[in-house]
């Protein structure tokens, strides 16, 4: 009987600990992170900004890019390129990234959007970096990104 007491003597003090605790947290939520909606189909155009070896690619872009998104995971793909990314919530967007090799050269392709004032049209930037043994070039765009 007297270790009955105990365990409920535990109880009724470990209660009201557990409850100030709780609010002391901020009534006791999960802590679950909203994590931001990107997914869905964009119209990106982009001007060229740099061009470091005069490569000669288009000044302009326009395409469609189809971002899925998994949690703070999101998939970019946009024409034959895959990138993989995630939400980057300290700058309202996505960040994504991909490396490829073609004839020896590694080649490196980034996407970010970011938030604008105006819901559903996003800043969006382009970088491709291309590194060899003797040469690095980048080239990169900027334009936005319109959520269809």
């Amino acid at each position: 009987m007297m270790r009955t007491v105990s365990v409920r003597g535990r109880l009724l003090v470990a209660a009201p600990l557990l409850s100030a605790l709780l609010l002391g947290c901020g009534g006791g939520s999960s802590g679950a992170e909203v994590v931001p909606l990107y997914a869905g189909t964009y119209f990106v155009v982009m001007n060229k900004t740099v061009d470091d070896c005069n490569t000669g690619v288009a000044n302009r872009i326009e395409v469609i890019q189809t971002v899925s998104q998994s949690g703070r995971n999101v998939t970019l793909v946009s024409n034959a390129a895959v990138l993989q990314g995630q939400v980057d919530p300290d700058n309202f967007g996505i960040s994504t990234s991909g490396q490829t090799f073609q004839d020896g050269v590694r080649v490196t392709t980034g996407v970010v959007y970011r938030a604008s004032n105006t819901p559903g049209l996003f800043g969006a930037g382009l970088s491709i970096v291309a590194d060899s043994d003797r040469q690095r070039c980048i080239v990169a765009y900027n334009g936005q990104a319109q959520l269809q």
